[in-house]
């Protein structure tokens, strides 16, 4: 179960970066926000150069979930995706906004399914 896991993060991950890498703006404004400051944009990018590379982590580490590294990237994209939805949630509720609500809905399934998938794994 954890290696589609890896595959489907690591796409989400992937896209959104590109996504905010180089249409900034069109990610803000899918958030709910307004603003184009040049601080906001270039935090913005800076976040999908954080996700993307996050993602290409993933789609690589899937196949090496035997291993030491393999594993680690996987509890590092499984607490990324928990924390990920603690923020957008609390974002969400604050501000509203489908875009927040609907990124907070995928990163809790995910941490869902990765808290579930990391403990049956330990457990076997």
């Amino acid at each position: 179960m954890l290696k589609p896991l890896m595959f489907v993060s690591g796409w989400v991950e992937v896209v959104f970066g590109v996504s905010a890498l180089f249409v900034p703006l069109v990610v803000i404004q899918a958030l709910g926000g307004t603003g184009a400051e040049a601080v906001t944009l270039a935090l913005t990018r800076l976040l999908g150069a954080a996700t993307f590379g996050l993602g290409v982590a993933a789609l690589l580490a899937r196949n090496h979930l035997d291993g030491a590294a393999g594993l680690a990237a996987a509890y590092g994209l499984g607490l990324y995706n928990v924390l990920g939805a603690a923020v957008l949630l609390w974002a969400a509720l604050a501000a509203g906004g489908a875009g927040l609500w609907g990124g907070a809905g995928l990163h809790v399934m995910l941490a869902v399914a990765f808290c579930y998938a990391l403990v049956i794994r330990q457990r076997a």
